[in-house]
């Protein structure tokens, strides 16, 4: 009895805390694991029910319309200040990061995808993406997936914002 017990704690902890965590790191960009030489990446078989979203290497989302691709911030309330040293300091998949402007924002966002009208590859909680664009030294554009609209909030403003980065695709 003692041994089911503790079989069952472990299958909770690992179910609970540990699988979460390694999905999230996933995410941000961390392989899971690595097979001889080929590196292992939990995207490679996903893509947009479009097809339009497809994953790349290391958490990098290729968008197919557009040419861009994206990388997801953090998942965490966010402020402009803190998305653009983010994005600054981004080096992942070769590097080259920058935010991105008000139309490339807008053009992620598709009403009835995902949770928050934006392909479910983004994997987001947040419904609102800082853009690149500021309005004087204390505001920032941002758009809100959650109702297909841009805003200029202050740049101390966090609260579900989220930073994504984005560069040309890569040749």
């Amino acid at each position: 009895m003692k041994k089911i017990r503790a079989l069952l704690v472990l299958a909770f902890v690992v179910t609970v805390f540990i699988v979460p965590s390694r999905i999230q790191a996933a995410n941000r960009g961390e392989l899971l694991a690595a097979q001889g030489s080929e590196e292992l990446d939990i995207y490679k078989d996903q893509h947009a029910p479009d097809g339009r979203f497809i994953p790349g290497n290391r958490g990098v989302v290729k968008d197919t319309k557009t040419g861009l691709e994206w990388f997801a911030g953090p998942d965490k309330d966010t402020t402009w200040d803190e998305a653009k040293a983010w994005t600054e300091s981004l080096s992942i998949d070769g590097g080259g990061w920058r935010m991105p402007t008000r139309d490339e924002v807008k053009g992620l966002y598709t009403k009835g995808t995902g949770a928050h009208n934006v392909s479910p590859l983004f994997m987001t909680a947040g419904g609102f993406v800082w853009t690149g664009e500021t309005v004087g030294s204390s505001h920032a554009w941002g758009f809100c997936l959650d109702i297909g609209d841009e805003y200029w909030p202050r740049r101390t403003y966090s609260e579900t914002a989220r930073g994504f980065a984005v560069r040309s695709g890569k040749r």
